[in-house]
């Protein structure tokens, strides 16, 4: 079985540790690379799931001298920059994400959507779902709408086997 995920190619043979590949990815796009937006995209680059402004705190050593604020900008900057997407969790707090690659880089500013585990929390990209065509009629009078955001809500696979699992008496016995 291959457990290698989308993101372990990110670190190469040339960069063997997350900050090393995020210095090699802000290089390769030719912006500008300072400490903190390196160690923030480190951070997403090791998340397995969408984070959270207090996540990526979190996750930075606690001698980073990178402050909340500084955080906030550098996540900004790189959803600017189309390297992360930015998505509203149905709690209203935003989650950030790795866009994996150029073409997701130039997709990132366009629609797509979004799943939301209502049992475990969790919420996924869904890569090649587009939602719907945006209405050219029903907007009021002046406005504009220049992208749209569909989050499908429900149970994750991991969450409806569990479920199905129950129902159907064959639930794993507990240890």
């Amino acid at each position: 079985m291959n457990s290698r995920t989308p993101r372990d190619d990110l670190v190469t043979p040339q960069s063997h540790s997350p900050e090393e590949a995020a210095r090699a990815r802000l290089r390769g796009l030719g912006s500008r690379v300072t400490e903190p937006r390196v160690r923030v995209l480190a951070v997403l680059m090791q998340g397995a799931d969408p984070l959270s402004h207090q996540a990526v705190c979190d996750a930075l050593p606690d001698d980073s001298g990178i402050d909340r604020v500084t955080v906030y900008r550098v996540l900004d900057w790189l959803v600017a920059g189309g390297i992360v997407h930015k998505t509203a969790g149905a709690d209203r707090v935003f989650r950030f994400s790795l866009a994996e690659h150029d073409a997701a880089r130039e997709a990132a500013h366009r629609s797509h959507s979004h799943f939301h585990c209502t049992q475990c929390g969790r919420d996924f990209c869904l890569e090649g779902a587009e939602p719907p065509a945006m209405p050219k009629a029903g907007l009021p009078a002046g406005f504009a709408a220049d992208h749209a955001e569909l989050t499908i809500k429900g149970a994750c696979a991991d969450c409806a086997h569990l479920a199905a699992h129950h129902k159907t008496g064959n639930a794993p016995c507990p240890k």
